[in-house]
């Protein structure tokens, strides 16, 4: 998750830590790339390919090689750092409805594609048993109908099968435990759209009922997309195929990527971190805490700038300390700790300056009006924060990776290897570079890259 709401409020209250920059504003410069959040944006993106997850890697790491950029990137392990067993089990929970919700959605889909504009001939008395199938109240305004004799008895069981079986799903997605909001919403919807239909008998309902297919569809593309799993496998497809095309990458078992990127930057090997989605609406910005390297948003998105974000623009604009920008963020919302019930990111930064840390916020609240979480963990997420600050300044003993200057090598190139790769996952080197090139037209580039796809450049510590 990240801190949450936190670039929206530095836009407000610290617009000065935050700029919009070009690609080429970071030629000759050494980045680390958080890689875990990059794997997801890949695997859940709208990129159509057999090995979308490798693919994605390979366009943005050559992508960096035109830009004369040189990427570190670094993976999370296999095993995380134990206390954000909060995020872990949050995610696991949003896993656990994906199958489903998807389920459902597809038998939506059949509802929806089955629909029939013969409501409209619908007598008023056949009106009134399909209506009281869904459980809506019958009174509604004549249609004329009623000189009918009777509709059409195909169409009529037709509308009453799909209305019981509307009844029956919606009592199914009151499940909180196995269906999504968004899908409740959905359905919400569907239950309005037809009872209108079915109560009024307009043709306005149509466009309603296209754009509930629509959203349909999308929602079961989108299932299907977060039910692959990321697993340790996909990771390390991942990292052998960079590795293979000579990048430096690093995996940060038992602790975070983002901790591991910025104690890259505190050691001058890079200049800053580019980050990203953790899903397909979550931004992780816990490097901006852990780190004073800027970080950077959207590298690689189509059509928008970079977003280039200073912390300690950020903290100075804020007025905070270090502790105090970290207590802000924990009462944000972080990955390590719950929060207190009514306070959020506006709320945070006016209760961190009127009283400086959350034990003085916590002696000051209502406890009526503010309650904290049975997750709400400061003092554990703290020590998190400064625990990586202490030990990296301190050069004392922390579960991070040591950065050697070995570690900062690339790898031997083996061109047979990249071929076998390439064809591996079908991916055109030609096709892909075309395909850069029109990105970074479309960017106003005019710089021209090496002819050299992989050419190596070892960084010192």
């Amino acid at each position: 998750m990240g801190v949450h709401g936190l670039t929206a409020l530095l836009r407000r209250y610290a617009p000065q830590s935050i700029k919009s920059i070009r690609t080429k504003a970071l030629s000759n410069q050494v980045i680390a790339f958080d890689a875990s959040c990059h794997l997801n944006k890949f695997v859940y993106g709208e990129e159509i390919h057999p090995h979308r997850h490798v693919y994605g890697f390979y366009l943005m790491a050559r992508y960096c090689q035109m830009h004369s950029i040189t990427p570190i990137f670094v993976f999370d392990g296999a095993q995380r750092i134990a206390a954000k067993q909060l995020e872990h089990s949050r995610r696991e929970k949003s896993r656990r409805k994906i199958k489903p919700s998807l389920e459902y959605e597809r038998a939506r889909s059949m509802r929806l594609a089955t629909w029939t504009n013969a409501y409209r001939d619908l007598s008023d008395d056949a009106a009134a048993r399909i209506l009281d199938q869904l459980a809506t109240p019958t009174e509604y305004p004549s249609t004329g109908n009623n000189n009918k004799n009777e509709s059409n008895p195909v169409i009529e069981n037709q509308l009453v099968e799909l209305a019981t079986n509307l009844k029956h799903a919606l009592k199914l997605v009151q499940d909180t435990e196995k269906y999504t909001k968004t899908v409740r919403g959905l359905s919400a919807r569907e239950h309005s759209v037809m009872t209108s239909m079915i109560r009024d008998r307009i043709a306005d309902t149509e466009d309603a009922l296209q754009e509930l297919r629509n959203d349909n569809e999308q929602m079961v593309n989108s299932l299907e997309k977060r039910s692959i799993r990321i697993t340790h496998a996909l990771r390390q497809e991942c990292l052998e195929f960079l590795q293979t095309l000579g990048f430096i990458c690093m995996t940060c078992e038992n602790h975070e990527a983002e901790a591991m990127c910025s104690e890259l930057a505190r050691q001058n090997v890079t200049t800053a971190t580019v980050t990203e989605a953790q899903s397909l609406v979550i931004i992780d910005m816990d490097a901006l805490v852990f780190g004073d390297a800027p970080i950077l948003r959207y590298f690689f998105a189509r059509n928008r700038p970079i977003l280039e974000i200073n912390p300690i623009i950020a903290r100075e604009q804020l007025g905070f300390t270090r502790d105090q920008f970290i207590d802000f963020c924990i009462l944000c919302g972080t990955d390590f700790s719950g929060t207190i019930q009514g306070i959020g990111p506006i709320r945070a930064l006016e209760y961190i300056r009127r009283y400086g840390s959350i034990e003085n916020i916590l002696e000051s609240l209502s406890s009526t009006k503010y309650t904290p979480s049975e997750t709400f963990r400061y003092k554990l997420a703290r020590q998190i924060y400064l625990f990586f600050f202490l030990a990296s300044s301190l050069k004392v003993f922390n579960s991070l990776p040591p950065v050697e200057p070995s570690t900062l090598i690339p790898p031997s190139i083996d061109q047979e290897k990249i071929d076998e790769l390439l064809r591996r996952y079908d991916i055109d080197p030609i096709e892909a570079d075309n395909r850069l090139q029109t990105i970074r037209f479309q960017e106003g580039a005019s710089d021209t890259f090496g002819t050299d796809p992989f050419a190596q450049t070892t960084i010192k510590l």
